[in-house]
């Protein structure tokens, strides 16, 4: 075998005490034409020690029979200071039992003394250095991996995909869950989970089971030992461990992030529910100094103007035509302002009820529309009811059945107002033309429903279909906030 810069010479340490076989075997090893760099040899297990103390050996080629050693406890001595260097035994034919033990504690191969050639020889110390590299790679490996699972900074699980039972966990799982390593291996990851969840964890994995899937990150709800509930974002990977499938699953507590969004989503819809208060507190301001604008300064205005009219028609008898008719327009124009200052205002709430407030409302669009209304509020009490809720829901009613006239082309329109222990529900429907509701933006009329329903924690609903109506509906949890 040709020798180059790129072939590693070895030095090989023979432990022999018998002059005999140490010089067959110098012979055998030179005749295998090795890369040799040095032979180092020693009669004793001490003299063996201190060449794998002083010097670099590449393989160890060991009797058992030594003058200071025998047997088990030759080989134990020699791999105290050579764990990490391919150990050979060499032994007689009546002690291959003993050969086969050491191989099972760590030793790469054996030889029996009279039965190999220098080609076997040869073979045996390339495959233990092999095999030698391989388990230093396997060892780093898993010391590699012990560190990376052992000491990661998150929780890490490994769980049997049929049994779930718990088969390893590191130590921070045990920190975070509270539990002991112990307790965790007694468990199984179903124990982690509230009992709602375990039909999801089952289906999650016969997912893994019955299919080619190796991966998945998800969001699952957790369980300490004092039953505090974590939120979690776990990464699972299909492996095997020791022969059975299994996940290895990583845990990411992201518990105090969901708090944190959920107290700032609060935060956002308790803003938005006083910005929507102080506009409907502004819009009912305006309706108010409109009503009384009108009624105070417009109406007067044109009751002087018919006080006029009356007077002229007295001094012009015979051309009081015009008159005539000019005071039938002033007098049509009061009775709208009337009517417009009373719905600006909307009395009849205090005076009589939300339920009378909307059923008059209907009367007085039946009256000059060809739509034909109804109100059904038979499970309605409103007496415990505040006020400001109140003219909210009459509110929302005056805009709708305005939506409706404008844009349905309805002839029918039902309101519902309905009362339980736990909720009050308003729903408006109609049998007009309707519209796609996943294609129409929200005009200012829905967003002012949208608007209303929000102060109050209504939960707003829009069904409809083109050319088969449209019926909206909110829904109100009874709370303290609606009742006086």
């Amino acid at each position: 075998m040709a020798i180059t810069d790129n072939v590693q010479l070895l030095s090989i340490l023979i432990v022999e005490d018998n002059p005999g076989d140490l010089f067959l075997l110098e012979e055998t090893l030179r005749l295998t034409k090795l890369p040799l760099r040095h032979v180092y040899k020693a009669t004793s297990a001490a003299e063996a020690l201190d060449i794998l103390q002083e010097q670099t050996v590449s393989v160890v080629l060991l009797d058992l029979s030594l003058p200071d050693s025998s047997g088990f406890n030759s080989y134990n001595q020699v791999n105290e200071f050579a764990s990490s260097i391919p150990i050979i035994v060499l032994t007689g034919l009546s002690d291959t039992e003993l050969a086969l033990e050491t191989m099972s504690a760590g030793a790469q191969d054996y030889l029996i003394k009279g039965e190999f050639d220098e080609r076997l020889l040869a073979k045996s110390i390339q495959y233990s250095i092999e095999r030698n590299r391989i388990r230093l790679s396997l060892i780093e490996s898993n010391e590699s991996y012990r560190n990376l699972f052992f000491n990661n900074p998150l929780p890490i699980f490994i769980w049997d995909l049929h049994s779930y039972s718990i088969l390893e966990v590191n130590d921070i799982a045990t920190k975070e869950y509270g539990y002991t390593r112990e307790q965790l291996l007694q468990m199984t990851v179903l124990q982690l989970r509230d009992d709602k969840h375990h039909d999801k964890l089952i289906h999650f994995a016969k997912e893994f089971v019955d299919s080619d899937l190796t991966k998945r990150s998800g969001i699952w709800e957790h369980k300490k030992k004092n039953g505090e509930v974590m939120i979690l974002d776990i990464s699972s990977h299909k492996i095997d461990y020791k022969g059975r499938a299994a996940i290895l699953a990583i845990h990411n507590n992201i518990t105090e992030k969901i708090r944190l969004e959920e107290k700032l989503e609060e935060e956002r819809l308790m803003k938005q529910k006083e910005i929507n208060e102080a506009m409907i507190r502004v819009q009912e301001k305006e309706r108010y100094e409109m009503s009384t604008e009108l009624h105070d300064n417009v109406n007067q205005q044109l009751t002087v103007a018919m006080m006029y009219i009356a007077s002229a028609e007295q001094k012009c008898k015979d051309d009081s035509g015009l008159l005539k008719q000019s005071s039938g327009f002033i007098l049509n124009a009061i009775e709208e302002i009337r009517k417009l200052s009373q719905s600006l205002v909307t009395p009849l709430i205090k005076h009589f009820g939300l339920s009378k407030a909307v059923d008059s409302l209907l009367e007085d669009v039946a009256a000059v529309n060809t739509l034909q209304t109804e109100l059904m509020a038979d499970t309605f009490t409103e007496e415990d009811i505040k006020y400001d809720f109140k003219l909210s829901l009459f509110r929302i009613v005056q805009e709708q059945v305005n939506n409706t006239i404008k844009h349905a082309k309805a002839t029918q329109l039902i309101v519902e107002l309905e009362r339980d222990t736990e909720k009050i529900v308003l729903r408006i429907s109609d049998n007009g033309v309707g519209f796609d509701v996943n294609q129409q933006r929200k005009g200012i009329g829905l967003y002012n429903i949208a608007s209303r329903a929000d102060v109050y924690n209504g939960q707003m609903e829009i069904q409809s279909i083109s050319g088969r109506g449209t019926m909206l509906q909110i829904t109100y949890p009874i709370n303290a906030e609606l009742l006086a």
